[in-house]
């Protein structure tokens, strides 16, 4: 037996089943779909007053035809539901059921839009089911200034995430980079921060023991800014940042501007490339160079150069012998 006191639900269901602001429900057609789904019968002067009480509140618009209010417009459902199609840090048992809760809360012009986008098996979602309450527990750890115990895990032979070991960390900082979860955190190592990959904890156990603060670490004694910090560990790479001083073509700089932002000082503009000065992690800036080698020349400092002519030397080591049979 439908309850008369959940009418109102019971209309904002339906528009939110069959109605947008392009299809509009007529009073008739709402009467219709009460009987035929939830066996209610109203008058047309019952069914004004609960529109009316209903548009008063903002969960309706519209006079000759009524549809739901929805709370995200359509281009921002597509980016949210987006985010979880292609999100690693998305669990991959929660994916389907996430962009299906977001599908509900759009209207039925993009409901018809988006019904042939397949949720795709074969993209790399992380099998730590346990992340969001992970993620959860650090969050709680960071906002009463808490140490965590963390359990590490790691890839196997198997492609499956066995424990590897217990870590006692001071957190500081949950964030996202290129699609992963990554907690900014103190392990008493080299007195500097770590990025740990979130998906790559299996279990964390909040502590008692109050963490320390970040100004206690030497480099950050004057203060921490996450902004630049995200800017200048791109891969999430630990390890200090360094000056560099690079040369790219000039149809490049974009390339460099994706990935370390505009935070950089023109020292030298040539033919077709320019020479850039920049404060980035000396590690990321290592592999970004090997990546896009053909673009990019590192010009100082010559300890990273020389870094450089090794790693290219043994790279180009493998590719000069003869392949390996297999």
């Amino acid at each position: 037996m439908r309850k008369k006191g959940l009418i109102d639900i019971y209309i904002l269901e339906i528009l939110e089943k069959y109605a947008d602001k392009e299809h509009k429900l007529s009073q008739k057609q709402i009467i219709f779909y009460l009987e035929r789904e939830y066996r209610l019968t109203l008058t047309r002067k019952t069914l004004s007053g609960y529109l009316a009480e209903l548009r008063d509140d903002g969960y309706i618009e519209g006079e000759r035809g009524v549809y739901k209010v929805n709370k995200f417009a359509d281009n921002e459902l597509r980016l949210l539901i987006d985010g979880v199609l292609f999100g690693q840090h998305v669990p991959q048992r929660n994916a389907y059921g996430l962009i299906q809760k977001l599908k509900s809360l759009s209207g039925n012009s993009l409901k018809n839009r988006i019904k042939h986008i397949c949720y795709l098996e074969s993209i790399n979602h992380t099998p730590n089911v346990k992340l969001y309450e992970i993620i959860d527990i650090i969050d709680e750890a960071i906002e009463k200034n808490c140490k965590v115990e963390l359990t590490i895990c790691a890839y196997m032979m198997d492609g499956k995430l066995y424990d590897k070991a217990t870590k006692t960390v001071d957190p500081y900082y949950l964030v996202t980079d290129r699609n992963r979860y990554y907690l900014i955190c103190y392990a008493g190592r080299n007195n500097d921060l770590e990025n740990r990959r979130v998906d790559r904890i299996s279990h964390v156990t909040l502590l008692s023991e109050r963490r320390r603060p970040i100004t206690d670490i030497a480099k950050y004694a004057n203060g921490f800014d996450l902004a630049n910090y995200m800017r200048e560990h791109i891969y999430m790479f630990s390890g200090d940042s360094i000056w560099v001083v690079v040369e790219i073509r000039k149809q490049n700089i974009g390339d460099f501007i994706d990935w370390f932002g505009s935070k950089f000082k023109l020292l030298q503009e040539k033919e077709d490339t320019i020479v850039v000065r920049a404060r980035v992690n000396e590690n990321a800036m290592y592999y970004w160079a090997l990546q896009y080698g053909e673009i990019v020349e590192v010009l100082k400092p010559d300890k990273l150069r020389e870094r450089l002519r090794h790693g290219t030397e043994q790279l180009l080591n493998k590719y000069v012998q003869n392949k390996k049979d297999l």
